[in-house]
């Protein structure tokens, strides 16, 4: 009794179990079918998508190339025509330019033959009368047009004797005038030396002792206003005041400090009159043997700056004292014009061009000339360095060069003269004693 109903129980839980496990079989399979439907639609949208994707390809591949081949067919059709069109062009062109070029050629030599004859015929040769002048110009006109190389030909040479024959007359014309200018001046001098009763080869040398006492008169006039209330020392330090600003960086102002314009007197001497070398005896000239023999001094004092490593650093005082105590040279003089010689500025040559035309007084002195210098140097302020021979060396070299490129031959000094015609404002007149007395009265 009690068996049965267990094993109902237990036949009851085996059905269960098979239908269970029959369901779960089924939803497998459900799941399997369904899994192999979606991998089917998949593949077959990969194959649709690939086929596609390759017509595309294909569409495009095909596509350019039939482009390139369409482009390269138009562009070897239009090489081809340009070709021909150039080729046409130029055959026609250069049969043209040449035809052009050669009837421009034979038109401007025809024009310009027929207007240098025309030129020449009527305005060269334009001496005769107007009847005949007619005349020849119709029938060179004729002439012309007629045989043009012919003409050519006879122009060719009358132009050329023509400017032949102008090159010598004017050649000829201002050789001649030099000629006659030169002339004058040899005929001008010797009619002065043949005057004066003058022989440039005998004549012996002159002393020159009257002109000696002038000259010494002169200069002891200069010195006495020089010297006067210290006028020449002031004028001096005015003008090297006004020209401090043009002196380098490296100096302070100069002051003059000590002046001496001497106390003798230069002798002249051995004067002989004589033609001026290379002028083919057409000037005259003056030799003066000049001896000096005095002390001319000139005492300065300035500063050497020292500008390193910034300005005025330091200062080194100098003191200088040059002194000229003997000079000797050939002193060359003579009269002349300024067309003779070339000046060495552009700033003489304004003041020529000024001063217009007129005679002057020419003056230098022969190279082997005699000058002696005395130079005294103070360097320093404490420890002090005196009579250095390298500055003193400097200085006489300087002074020298200063004086040769002055004048020293072949360079000149040129003082031009004042005109020696008689005017009112230079009239004076002695004063006598009545004439003091009456200025004296008109003071009182």
């Amino acid at each position: 009794m009690n068996i049965s109903p267990s094993m109902d129980d237990s036949s009851q839980i085996v059905d269960v179990t098979f239908t269970a496990s029959q369901t779960d079989n089924e939803t497998f399979i459900a799941s399997d079918e369904n899994i192999n439907y979606m991998l089917s639609q998949l593949q077959r949208s990969i194959l649709e998508n690939l086929e596609l994707h390759q017509q595309e390809v294909l569409d495009s591949t095909s596509k350019s190339r039939i482009d390139a081949v369409l482009n390269a067919l138009s562009q070897q059709q239009i090489d081809n025509s340009l070709t021909h069109s150039l080729n046409s062009a130029s055959n026609s062109g250069s049969s043209f330019s040449s035809w052009s070029f050669t009837e421009g050629l034979i038109i401007g030599q025809l024009s310009v033959i027929l207007v240098l004859i025309f030129f020449i015929k009527f305005f060269i040769f334009s001496e005769v009368s107007p009847k005949n002048e007619g005349s020849n110009a119709s029938t060179s006109a004729g002439a012309s047009v007629g045989s043009v190389f012919s003409s050519s030909a006879l122009l060719s040479s009358s132009t050329s004797q023509f400017l032949s024959s102008i090159i010598k007359r004017e050649t000829k014309d201002g050789v001649d005038m030099l000629d006659e200018k030169e002339s004058d001046r040899s005929t001008q001098i010797n009619s002065i030396l043949e005057k004066t009763y003058y022989n440039v080869d005998t004549h012996s040398p002159e002393s020159l002792d009257w002109f000696n006492v002038l000259i010494a008169q002169t200069i002891q006039q200069f010195r006495e206003e020089a010297l006067q209330k210290d006028n020449i020392i002031n004028s001096l330090n005015d003008l090297v005041g006004r020209k401090s600003a043009e002196l380098p960086n490296y100096l302070d102002s100069i002051k003059i400090t000590e002046l001496s314009i001497g106390e003798d007197f230069p002798i002249l001497s051995n004067c002989r009159i004589q033609y001026s070398p290379n002028s083919n005896r057409k000037r005259l000239e003056a030799k003066i043997d000049i001896d000096l023999s005095d002390r001319l001094t000139l005492g300065i004092e300035t500063k050497l700056l020292i500008n390193y490593p910034k300005p005025f650093t330091a200062a080194l005082p100098v003191q200088l004292t040059v002194s000229v105590i003997r000079f000797q040279a050939c002193l060359t003089v003579s009269l002349t014009t300024d067309e003779e010689f070339v000046p060495t500025s552009t700033s003489e040559m304004s003041e020529n061009a000024d001063d217009g035309s007129g005679y002057f007084l020419m003056f230098s002195f022969a190279p082997e000339y005699r000058m002696e210098f005395d130079i005294k140097s103070l360097i320093g302020a404490r420890s002090k360095l005196q009579n250095i021979p390298k500055v003193s060396s400097f200085i006489e070299y300087q002074i020298k060069k200063w004086f040769v490129e002055r004048c020293v031959e072949p360079r000149f000094q040129f003082i031009r003269l004042p005109s020696l015609w008689p005017r009112s404002k230079n009239t004076r007149e002695e004063k006598t004693d009545g004439d003091d007395v009456s200025m004296k009265s008109n003071e009182f």
